[in-house]
Parts: structure tokens; C-alpha cells; sequence
């Protein structure tokens, strides 16, 4: 192969798996699927995309390598490849975020509507982790939360939030954190427990963020 024919096919096969993210459902799926394993119900029940277009979509990104399946009976189990492909998802999602000013004007909006705006970094966490005087809250829902979470974590979905509020104590500043940057659970649960009266702020980014994270620096 001459380096022109090379170097096409190359960029070629870059470019098909570089589309094959570029669409809106299929990057959501992607973050349902950096909290773990989810069947395509699930997925369904997650995104509001009908079967057939939750399943359209899932071959896409089969057939680029960036989710693998299991068959268990009737049911059909996706997850992600690797966590090369995930940290690599996380760079493309920090990076439009700060370098893309509309993104970032309506990321900055969000939060302002939530009290969310003074947010916790991951290096911030770190320090946090074992203190206890810190609530470390996992609002995502308890199935996730199985999957995997950060060291130290409460699980309250945030649908059962207010029905715990009671065992929280107004001495401890809670730390809210969901799957990720675009995760809104985190934003609603600040909102909830800072008009009740509690010190409390948002993770900046999610569980799948902080496992990268641990890996990177193991």
C-alpha cells in the first residue's frame, strides 16, 4: 500500500468511528452506559427512545467497537468496550464545554437555575473523601449505584429523596454527585436540600469521571 493510500485509509476508518458518536441519542446512550451494563429497556426507559431506535443505534456503535452485548434469555445487555473509549468520551465532553461558549453559557445556566454554580472538583473531592463532616450523596438510581461509586457514598435516588431528608444532618456539608456533567439529578438534589435549609453543593462531573480519574493515577 502506498503512504497516500495508507494515510486514506486510515483517516477514513477514523472518520467513520468519530461519526458514529457524533449524534445526540447515541452520546446519551454512551453516558448511560459509563454507569455500567443496561439492557436495552433499560436504555429505553432511560433515554425515552422507542426499541427500535435505542436498537438502531446500539448497532452503530456495535459496529464501530465502542459497546460490546450479552444475550441472557429474552434480554439483550449492553455495555461499553473499554474505559479507553470512556476517558476518552470524558476529554471530548470537557474540552466542548470549555472551549465551546454556547455550551458552556447553558452548562453555567443550569446551574444557576439549581443554586448548582459552586460546584466541587474532582482534586477537591479527594481531600474530602473520609471526612466526617462531609456527606458523600450518590442520587442516581440504586442500580447504578451497585455498578459502581465513589468510595465513602451514601446511594438515595433522588426519587426518594424527600423521604430521607429526616436522617440528614444540618452540621455536614453534602457533596451531591450523579453520572456526570450533564447528569441533572445532582443539580435537582442541590436545589431540594439548599431550600431545606442544608449546606450542600453538586460534584462538577460524575462517578464515571472519578473512576477514570482512579485509574489514571493508579
Amino acid at each position: 500500500m502506498k503512504g497516500r493510500e495508507f494515510k486514506d485509509a486510515m483517516y477514513d476508518g477514523l472518520a467513520k468511528m468519530l461519526k458514529s458518536i457524533s449524534n445526540p441519542a447515541r452520546l446519551e446512550i454512551i453516558e448511560m452506559l459509563s454507569q455500567g451494563e443496561k439492557s436495552v429497556e433499560g436504555i429505553v426507559q432511560a433515554t425515552n427512545l422507542t426499541i427500535a431506535n435505542a436498537s438502531q443505534h446500539l448497532q452503530v456503535l456495535k459496529n464501530n467497537n465502542i459497546v460490546k452485548f450479552r444475550k441472557e434469555k429474552q434480554y439483550v445487555y449492553y455495555s461499553l468496550v473499554s474505559d479507553d473509549f470512556l476517558s476518552l468520551y470524558q476529554h471530548v465532553i470537557k474540552y466542548a464545554v470549555h472551549e465551546i461558549a454556547e455550551l458552556e453559557k447553558i452548562m453555567n445556566r443550569q446551574r444557576e437555575d439549581n443554586k448548582s454554580l459552586n460546584a466541587v472538583n474532582l482534586d477537591e473531592l479527594e481531600t474530602m473523601i473520609g471526612d466526617e463532616n462531609v456527606l458523600l450523596l450518590d442520587v442516581r438510581p440504586s442500580v447504578e449505584f451497585e455498578f459502581g461509586h465513589i468510595t465513602g457514598a451514601v446511594s438515595i435516588p433522588m426519587n426518594e429523596l424527600m423521604t430521607h431528608l429526616k436522617y440528614f444532618s444540618k452540621d455536614k456539608e453534602i457533596i451531591a454527585y450523579c453520572r456526570g456533567p450533564f447528569c441533572v439529578l445532582a443539580d435537582e438534589a442541590v436545589k431540594v436540600l439548599s431550600e431545606k435549609g442544608y449546606k450542600v453543593r453538586r460534584l462538577d462531573e460524575g462517578y464515571p469521571e472519578w473512576k477514570i480519574k482512579q485509574l489514571e493515577s493508579s
